[in-house]
């Protein structure tokens, strides 16, 4: 039996939203006249507009191709909507003659359907809080047809999961379980390589180099990243570099970064930079960043900073920054991708200002901007491309570009080495801008096994005051990768070539190492 309330708004629901389709001569079998009963358990749907179906034209003329098209739409968003089970029908009630056909056109929502729960069924382990953000999941929500059928893809940007079924969803009543299927994958890292680098071609010694990195992801079950890496570059040079990422804090999309650099060149300088960051985590790994930047130099030696201008000059100085970065990939493969594209893109303002130094001359500082504002731009896109079934192909180009009066040494970007610049030490080249090309060939003989060549070219200038200086380096080699069950062990050979002068092979860089995961 229908309440009064039910009664009426049926009543209402006819007279506003179901006027009666008529057939218009001319139009043939083209036109229908329709009828549309709604039982009493879909009366709390809104109009037909907000579904999708329009109200009819003038004079009630309604093709009767459209309605196939009309009925899918329909039901799609009825899915999306909370209806899983709506079904949509079509009974003629007379037979079809030179005017058309009368017929009931039936909407069956079915029952209104809530999300319950959400289990993880596999070697994966992860807190239902984190499930829920990552997700956009939330109890007693609506049932959404397009959310379900998004979850494999948001899954596979985990680099920690490796899905091993598509998501399950059991109805039971009027509420929905979902079962996700994901095994742990190892991406536990800890990694590094040693380096044998010419000190002088002359004298033909070398100096050994090396890095250390280690990361640990998902440690917690709440999808954190916490990183560390080390470099010795060259001589009597640190480079320190410690990173955490808490994503999807208290089941919201936002969460909370931040790292620090130590950056000792030599015996010139000593940089420090902290980093905190209000993180909006979408699809995935995919993240949207504002930051808070703070850096901090020091001359390690005072009494070598005279007033001659040069490539090498550098001050004391304090620099805070306000930045957004986004970081966004869709790879088939978060540890070693054979098809997909990332790309990373940075942008800060802030300003500078130089602290005298009472260990240096006042000259120094005469006719000096003590505070200025600076810019900072950088980038990155890198696209993989699979070639027939064992080859793949590997392209991309980085950036970056300081601006603002008065650059100076110690302030600038470093390039080179395996992460940016093959064929050059770590971190060797002074850059106020810079552009990076690299393009590489992989040949699969195992999943995580390759043989590699590559090449990468770059130009770059050091724009600093009183000089200038900008040169077209580039460098080329090959290396392999071998997957064993400790981990990958890999090992390359790169050449590089500046400043006009000849490739030598006595400059030669080898670089190996084993990544182990776990």
């Amino acid at each position: 039996m229908l309440k009064i309330k039910e009664i009426v708004f049926l009543l209402l629901w006819f007279v506003v939203c179901v006027p009666s389709l008529y057939p218009q001569k001319g139009m043939g079998e083209d036109t229908l006249r329709q009828r549309l009963y709604f039982r009493a358990d879909s009366l709390a749907m809104c109009r037909l507009e907000n579904y999708g179906l329009a109200r009819p034209a003038a004079h009630g003329k309604v093709p009767a191709s459209d309605f196939p098209a009309l009925a899918e739409r329909l039901v799609t968003r009825m899915e999306n909507d909370g209806y899983p089970f709506a079904a949509v029908s079509l009974s003629p009630l007379t037979e079809p003659d030179s005017n058309g056909v009368v017929a009931d056109f039936t909407v069956d929502a079915g029952p209104l359907v809530r999300y319950d729960s959400v289990m993880v069924k596999g070697t994966l382990k992860l807190r239902p809080r984190f499930v829920q953000a990552f997700l956009s999941w939330r109890p007693r929500r609506k049932y959404m047809e397009r959310n379900v059928a998004r979850i494999a893809q948001k899954m596979n940007g985990l680099p920690y999961a490796t899905v091993t079924r598509e998501t399950g969803v059991e109805f039971v009543g009027d509420k929905a379980y979902l079962y996700l299927f994901a095994d742990k994958q190892k991406v536990n890292r800890f990694d590094g390589y040693l380096g044998l680098v010419p000190v002088s071609e002359r004298t033909g010694k070398v100096m050994l180099t090396g890095e250390v990195n280690l990361m640990l992801q998902n440690v917690f079950k709440i999808g954190e990243t916490l990183e560390l890496r080390w470099q010795a570059p060259e001589r009597r040079s640190q480079y320190l570099l410690a990173n955490a990422d808490f994503p999807y804090w208290f089941g919201t999309p936002f969460g909370l970064s931040g790292h620090f650099v130590l950056d000792k060149k030599d015996t010139s300088y000593l940089n420090m930079n902290y980093r905190i960051a209000l993180t909006y985590s979408f699809l995935g790994s995919n993240a949207l960043r504002l930051y808070f930047d703070y850096t901090t130099s020091s001359i390690l030696r005072p009494e070598l900073v005279t007033a001659v201008e040069g490539d090498t000059l550098s001050y004391d100085f304090r620099k805070p920054m306000y930045g957004i970065s986004l970081n966004y990939s869709r790879l088939d493969d978060a540890i070693q991708p054979r098809s997909g594209v990332r790309l990373c893109a940075d942008i800060a303002a802030g300003s500078r200002r130089i602290l005298p130094n009472t260990a240096v001359d006042a000259e120094v500082y005469e006719g000096l901007l003590m505070r200025t504002t600076h810019y900072r731009m950088q980038g990155e896109v890198a696209g993989f491309v699979p070639i027939r079934k064992r080859w793949g192909w590997m392209a991309g180009v980085s950036g970056g570009m300081l601006l603002g009066n008065q650059q100076i040494y110690n302030d600038l970007f470093r390039i080179g080495g395996t992460r940016t610049l093959q064929g050059f030490d770590e971190m060797s080249l002074y850059a106020s801008s810079y552009l990076i090309a690299q393009t590489e060939f992989r040949f699969w003989f195992a999943r995580y096994s390759y043989l590699n060549v590559f090449f990468n070219g770059a130009w770059y200038e050091r724009k600093l005051s009183g000089s200038y200086y900008y040169d077209y380096p580039f460098g080329f080699g090959l290396g392999a990768t071998f997957h064993t069950k400790a981990g990958n062990f890999y090992i390359s050979y790169a050449l590089g070539q500046q400043r006009g002068n000849p490739v030598s092979f006595k400059t030669g860089k080898i670089h190996f190492g084993m990544d182990v995961r776990f």
